[in-house]
């Protein structure tokens, strides 16, 4: 046991030894991506494939570790044939990360979201209807007219006269990395949601998001120079 820490702190500090990423710069890295999304407790739902984009501003504090802070704009939910649900966000991640070499970040974080949009597609034909969640009577005459069925079970279920709909904001906790070359940032991240993001489902339904971006990164102030130099 004493030799697998000894060589495991060795390779450690062998490896730490080629992070080479310049402190005191602070840097703004806009960015586009595509999110795979779910939910939990959401039956045979199929992931929703949607889009992200918005911006990563980062202070490095030193030549391994850096704060930082995004805001993105993204599209979450979830579709099963005929609906679509979705459920949008701006998301503002606090991250802190490690840099085990220069240009490849680790990060873990939390990721509190702002909710901008929550509406449920549904397909009808060669037609589509859009409603907004917490309008449970619409949704409900509108399956009715269209299939004869009452309300989709599970989250849409015309029992919950309270309505149903997006709660406002949602928290989730983010794992990624990101790897940096010749200024392109290239990114993964999953955030696991923390807490029920649907009011009067009955059940607790929490976002899972896999996001898959790239970006690139501008430096805008502090040791700039030396930065691009190495």
């Amino acid at each position: 046991m004493k030799k697998f820490i000894l060589i495991a702190s060795m390779m450690l500090a062998y490896v730490s030894g080629f992070a080479q990423m310049q402190p005191n710069v602070f840097s703004v890295t806009p960015k586009l991506g595509v999110n795979v999304a779910t939910m939990t407790n959401s039956g045979k739902a199929n992931s929703r494939i949607a889009f992200a984009a918005g911006f990563d501003f980062e202070y490095q504090i030193n030549r391994q570790f850096s704060f930082g802070l995004s805001a993105i704009y993204s599209q979450q939910g979830i579709s099963d044939d005929p609906w679509t649900l979705k459920t949008d966000y701006i998301n503002l991640p606090f991250t802190i990360n490690y840099y085990p070499v220069k240009g490849l970040a680790v990060y873990v974080g939390v990721e509190p979201g702002i909710l901008v949009r929550d509406k449920a597609e549904i397909f009808y034909g060669s037609h589509s209807n859009i409603v907004t969640l917490n309008r449970t009577d619409e949704y409900t005459q509108l399956y009715k007219d269209n299939y004869g069925l009452s309300a989709y079970e599970g989250i849409f279920d015309e029992t919950h006269k309270k309505g149903i709909g997006a709660k406002d904001g949602v928290l989730a906790f983010p794992i990624g990395v990101n790897y940096e070359f010749d200024k392109c940032v290239f990114g993964i991240k999953y955030s696991i949601g923390l807490g029920n993001a649907i009011v009067g489902s009955g059940v607790s339904c929490t976002h899972n998001v896999l996001q898959i971006s790239l970006g690139y990164k501008i430096n805008v102030f502090g040791d700039i120079k030396k930065e691009e130099k190495q």
